[in-house]
């Protein structure tokens, strides 16, 4: 009969107390989960916002567009959402692109006139120091005031890549030229 003891006590009760702790823990990480989730939203909301804003400083607002989204390459290029100003000033555009480090995401600003107004690289994982010099302001400022771009950042002769950094260079220009296809395809602003 001791023997039977010890092996629940030595192998059975460990695995039992292991079992109950994965489930509070689990709780508890749902738990967190449900309280932060809407408020990591709403701020994400607001950043986008902002960034919306900075891109396109005439606006007094924006409204989604509900319409199709440009889809360059299928999993690779593609617009997210598409938000117009209310007062026609332009739009925003948000859009993934494949960099070296996966999906970049830029937001792009296009004025009424379909120009370029700024480009705003939000959430990439590129090499520090190399890819991410085409995310620098600096680089990004050649898109101001660009209406029309080829997809190949090489052949572009409007705008220059990043030496070093052609992935990276090549998505940021992907971006922005899917988001010049999406004002296109919209037929502009009205």
């Amino acid at each position: 009969m001791e023997k039977k003891n010890n092996t629940f006590k030595d192998f059975v009760a460990p695995i039992l107390v292991l079992v109950v702790i994965c489930f509070i823990v689990t709780f508890a990480l749902a738990f967190t989960y449900g309280i932060t989730k809407p408020i990591i939203d709403k701020n994400t909301a607001a950043a986008a916002d902002k960034t919306r804003t900075e891109l396109l400083s005439d606006a007094d607002s924006f409204k989604k567009f509900d319409g199709k989204l440009v889809e360059l390459e299928k999993g690779k290029v593609f617009v997210t959402d598409c938000y117009v100003a209310d007062n026609g000033t332009g739009m925003v555009c948000t859009v993934k692109s494949n960099s070296y480090g996966g999906l970049l995401t830029a937001m792009i600003g296009i004025d009424k006139s379909g120009a370029v107004t700024a480009v705003k690289v939000t959430e990439a994982a590129d090499t520090p120091g190399v890819g991410t010099k085409a995310q620098d302001a600096g680089h990004l400022k050649q898109y101001k005031g660009q209406t029309e771009l080829t997809t190949d950042v090489k052949a572009d002769p409007n705008v220059n890549a990043v030496s070093g950094a052609t992935i990276s260079s090549s998505a940021v220009h992907k971006a922005v030229a899917c988001a010049l296809m999406q004002f296109e395809k919209m037929g502009g602003i009205a």
